[in-house]
Order: structure tokens, then sequence, then C-alpha cells
């Protein structure tokens, strides 16, 4: 006696905004992929002598979890984060307690912020802290931060320290896949082919934070033209490099399920 299965082609579902995922019926596992907002570059205040340009965001924390366990016909809150100026990126979340459609729930941390170049009332010299750090200068980077997470999602969790820059160079912000460098060039994203199984797509980069180099690949914002994060990539904004010119925004996550 045999028994025949038939296996369906993958379903790739991808959210840009805040939702519900139903599960399909017989479906047990899935692929998910869930990159929070980024970070924005700080603005640049007004100094009587210097000119320098401030850190770029942090790129959006990734969570990428393979075959996480879902409930046939359940239902999962979806949150997406939105990218942010100061002090970060918002988080997204794959998952809530208690979840009638999943046992696991991943978070992705919000970039850090970008730091100013000169201490002032409402400014940051130091980069923040987030999934990726923000970038500074003449001061401390963001670290990268990221909560636990269940099962095996820990090793797929991404995020990086923004670097620091001095002068009129602002460190870049954290990228998902690498380290901002400290001066300017923000950290590259981590790629991958979930979209569509042959393709590498970038999902997170850190903004860049000097006057002129560009953003990590895969969504962060070149520096000096406070250029925000791309959308729907959790980029992180670029830095500012001239007097009073104003802040950026980080660039908005997403979340995509496979199954």
């Amino acid at each position: 006696a045999f028994s025949i299965t038939v296996q369906n082609n993958p379903i790739t579902t991808s959210f840009t905004s805040s939702g519900t995922y139903s599960v399909p019926t017989g479906m047990t596992v899935a692929d998910v992929l869930v990159v929070a907002g980024g970070g924005g570059g700080q603005s640049q205040p007004s100094h009587p002598t210097h000119r320098a340009g401030s850190g770029g965001g942090g790129a959006g924390g990734l969570i990428f979890m393979p075959e996480c366990p879902v409930v046939p016909q359940g239902t999962v809150s979806v949150t997406v984060g939105c990218g942010g100026g100061q002090p970060g990126g918002q988080d997204s979340v794959f998952g809530a307690s208690p979840s009638p459609g999943t046992t696991e729930i991943l978070t992705a941390k919000g970039g850090g912020g970008g730091g100013d170049a000169y201490q002032n009332p409402g400014g940051h010299q130091n980069g923040r802290p987030g999934g990726s750090g923000g970038g500074a200068n003449n001061s401390t980077a963001g670290p990268a931060t990221q909560p636990t997470q269940p099962g095996n999602s820990g090793a797929y969790g991404f995020g990086n320290p923004g670097g620091t820059g001095s002068g009129s160079d602002g460190g870049g912000g954290g990228g998902a896949g690498a380290a901002g460098q400290n001066n300017n060039a923000g950290g590259i994203g981590k790629a991958y082919t979930i979209s569509d199984g042959t393709t590498s797509v970038y999902y997170a980069g850190g903004g860049g934070g000097g006057p002129s180099d560009n953003g990590g690949q895969g969504g962060g914002a070149p520096g000096g033209d406070q250029s925000n994060g791309t959308a729907n990539r959790g980029g992180g904004g670029g830095g500012s490099s001239g007097i009073g010119q104003g802040s950026s925004q980080g660039g908005k996550g997403i979340v995509i399920v496979r199954g």
C-alpha cells in the first residue's frame, strides 16, 4: 500500500504594514524573515567655529528563522516597524502572547539613531543602541542589541555596531550583515533568497555617516543629504554634513512568511 502527498509550491506572503497572517490548512512550519525599522541620522546642530558630520543611523535588526512552527488554520499577528530618527526605528514582531497561530514569537529590534557631532540640548553625541547601532562623531558608536529569541532563531539574528568618525566625518551606521565604518560608510546588509528562491535580496543596511560616503548595500542611505533609509528594507538614514541641516529617517521594516 502506498500513500501519495501532493506538495504544493511554497506561498510567500510579504507584510509592509502590520496585519494578520492566516496559516493555510496543512501547513505546520514556515520560513519567517523579520526586519525592523531602521534608525535615522541625526541633524547637524549649529556651532560657531566647527563644521562636522553627524553619524548615520543603524539598520533595523534582522531575524531569519527557517521552519518556524505554525498551527494550521491559526492566525498570527504581525507588527511591521516604521523607521525613526532619534532614538531609533521601531521593532518588528511575528507572533504575540498568546498567539493561536504559532508557539514562537520573533522580535527584531529597531535600528539605533545616529549621534550629533556636538552635544546640545536635545542632541546626542553617542550613537544609539538598536538592532544595529547608530554611528557617532568623536564619541561612542551605538552597539547592536537583540532580545533572546526562541527555538533555533538565535543563530539567525543579525545586528552590528556603528562606527565613529572625527572632524567632518561622522561614523556609518551598523548594518544587519556588517558593522559601520569609522569614517562614513554604513555597514552592508544581509542577503537572503526567501523572496523567490533564486535571487539574493538585501533586506537591511546601515546609513552613511559622513559628507560623501554611501550607505551600506541593502537600504542604507548616503550621508550628506539626510536621505531616508529605503522603505521595506529597514535601512538606516544618512547622517548630515552641513550646519543646521535636518535629520533623516530610517527605512520601514518588512515581514516575509514562506511556507
